[in-house]
């Protein structure tokens, strides 16, 4: 098996400097881009163990994934940081394994598949009082499986910035079609294509989570969750 992986940072730019000022200095500035990142990856592997063929075939598999990130900081007319956040990511994957998952097909849907998977995010930040608050909305969408994802986040920081107390909520509200192996299919439900009959299925998942942050000192923060 082989395996090659490529990372390429393309951008990177910071901007924290400019509000080096006090509390009460900010002003209300226009969008500034603060930072942008490019990510890409390539993976290959190669063998002759495909699990769907019976152990016998196969196994080629590459997987060409890109994302970029986008964040834009505005500080408005009451010193409060406002962070938009936005990325989109396109995966591309073709199997050899899963093009043999029905062998009365020539060439089947599940031999190669994009994955497609924006979000964007505003954040609320006020230094003055230490709150920030936080909103997320997600998606990802490929062949057989689709995801929409909401986040909330909210945040209160003491003032000297070494205490904090944040929760989390997030959801996702997700439909799948599950692709059987044609021997695992039940009579009468293969469809024109060998699996066009399944319904597909919803499945949601909920997640919470509260945290209390302690800077110690320079060296050790803990965090309980």
């Amino acid at each position: 098996m082989k395996k090659l992986s490529l990372a390429i940072i393309a951008a990177f730019m910071n901007l924290f400097g400019a509000f080096a000022q006090t509390e009460g200095d900010y002003k209300e500035r226009s969008l500034s881009l603060e930072e942008v990142n490019f990510v890409t990856s390539y993976y290959s592997q190669d063998g002759n163990n495909a699990a769907v063929t019976g152990g016998v075939g196969s196994e080629q598999l590459t997987d060409f994934a890109n994302q970029l990130d986008l964040r834009i900081l505005k500080v408005d007319k009451k010193g409060r940081q406002h962070t938009f956040t936005g990325s989109i990511g396109i995966d591309h994957y073709t199997s050899a394994s899963s093009d043999k998952i029905d062998p009365t097909t020539i060439s089947s849907a599940s031999s190669a598949d994009t994955r497609v998977y924006p979000k964007l995010g505003w954040t609320v930040n006020n230094p003055n009082t230490g709150w920030s608050t936080g909103l997320n909305i997600s998606s990802s969408t490929e062949f057989d499986y689709t995801s929409f994802g909401l986040g909330l986040h909210v945040a209160k920081a003491s003032l000297d910035k070494n205490r904090e107390l944040s929760l989390n909520l997030q959801a996702y509200f997700d439909t799948w079609r599950s692709i059987q192996p044609i021997e695992l299919r039940p009579p009468g439900q293969k469809g024109e294509d060998g699996d066009d009959a399944y319904t597909p299925e919803p499945r949601n998942s909920y997640s919470a989570s509260l945290t209390y942050a302690q800077v110690v000192n320079k060296r050790l923060q803990v965090a309980l969750m």
